[in-house]
C-alpha cells in the first residue's frame, strides 16, 4: 500500500444538507500535491464569489497561510476542508489521508488497470463480448 491524499470536491444544496454530489475526485500523491489541487479549484471558483468570499478565497486560503495550516493538517492525518457558498449552494474541497493499494504486474505483464477498459454500450442479446 502508498500513502496518499485523497481529495475531492462536492456541491450540495443549502436546502438538501445531506445530498451532496461529487465535482471532482483527486487521488494525490503527497499532501504538496493534494493542496496544490485544492488551491486550483479554489481559484478557479473564486471570481464567481462575491468579493467578501473571494478575498478571503484567494487573500487567505489560496496566497495565504490557510493552505499553509492545512498542508500541516495534512501531514498530521488529520482531514482539511475548504467551503465556499454561493447562490444558495455549497462547495467543499476535501482532503484527508489515505492509503491506496499498488496495482501489481500480473503474469509479468501491466497491472490489470491498464489492460481492462470499461464497457461502452450493451452487446446485443445473445452475443458475448
Amino acid at each position: 500500500m502508498e500513502s496518499g491524499v485523497w481529495c475531492e470536491a462536492v456541491t450540495a444544496a443549502e436546502s438538501e444538507p445531506g445530498a451532496e454530489e461529487r465535482r471532482g475526485a483527486y487521488a494525490a500523491a503527497s499532501p504538496e500535491a493534494a493542496i496544490r489541487w485544492l488551491r486550483v479549484g479554489a481559484r478557479a471558483v473564486a471570481s464567481s464569489l462575491g468579493p467578501l468570499q473571494a478575498g478571503y478565497v484567494l487573500d487567505h486560503w489560496v496566497h495565504g497561510p490557510g493552505s499553509l495550516q492545512d498542508y500541516i493538517r495534512l501531514c498530521r492525518g488529520c482531514l482539511c476542508t475548504l467551503t465556499v457558498y454561493r447562490d444558495g449552494h455549497r462547495l467543499t474541497w476535501r482532503a484527508r489521508p489515505a492509503r491506496f493499494v499498488h496495482l501489481a504486474a500480473v503474469n509479468g505483464g501491466r497491472p490489470c488497470a491498464d489492460r481492462c477498459r470499461p464497457r461502452t454500450a450493451a452487446a446485443p442479446a445473445g452475443e458475448a463480448r
